[in-house]
């Protein structure tokens, strides 16, 4: 089991949260079919709430606390999330007061409010690693690289890779890669071992030697 180490976190300090509701259809709106699909996307209706409150050329207050906060996050597809200096954000805070903020094209601003820092407690990781882990760890890069997996290849993407990981000897890689042959994990052929996939055995028989072979 992970275990939780002591000391707690805050994450998010300093975030407002904008929560948005959809004013209608595209026809409705006059907005091209494309513009509304793309609100889908949490980043780009931040960049529509920034544009269009950048707008506010008679306050330069807010058109530079606008341009100094930054994209937090896009919850539950309406809510907004918000993050920036405490001064910038006190004042998208007085334009909401004031209801001068401006929502992006397609919204209304429903609420607009701040955001207690998110607490998180680090999970410490294990110092006892698999070597199975480890292997199918190495093996899967090495074949993304397109490098033969022989014995003495992993040795050394072991040594090289994984330098907190003892070396296993010989008869133990050998054991554990025929454990993970066995477990379908991985699979020998004549130019090393690759790493099972839901395709391997759709290919042909031929394929599926033993390096030793």
């Amino acid at each position: 089991m992970p275990q939780e180490m002591k000391h707690s976190r805050q994450i998010a300090p300093h975030s407002l949260a904008v929560v948005l509701s959809h004013l209608g259809s595209c026809e409705r709106l006059g907005l091209p079919e494309e513009k509304l699909q793309r609100h889908h996307v949490g980043y780009e209706i931040f960049a529509d709430f920034k544009a269009e409150n950048m707008q506010h050329f008679w306050n330069r207050r807010v058109t530079h606390a606008i341009s100094e906060t930054f994209f937090l996050g896009w919850i539950d597809e309406h809510v907004l999330l918000i993050q920036g200096k405490e001064e910038h954000l006190g004042v998208l805070r007085e334009g909401w007061v004031r209801r001068s903020l401006k929502p992006p094209p397609g919204f209304t601003i429903k609420y607009l409010g701040d955001v207690s820092p998110i607490s998180m407690s680090p999970i410490s990781q294990s110092q006892f690693i698999p070597l199975g882990e480890i292997l199918c760890v190495a093996i899967s890069a090495m074949n993304s690289a397109r490098k033969p997996v022989t014995q003495e290849a992993l040795i050394e993407h072991l040594t090289t890779f994984f330098p907190g990981v003892p070396t296993p000897s010989p008869e133990v890689l050998r054991h554990t890669l025929n454990m993970l042959v066995r477990e379908r994990k991985i699979y020998p052929t004549p130019d090393g071992y690759y790493i099972v996939t839901p395709q391997t055995y759709v290919l042909p028989p031929p394929l599926l030697k033993h390096p030793s072979d």
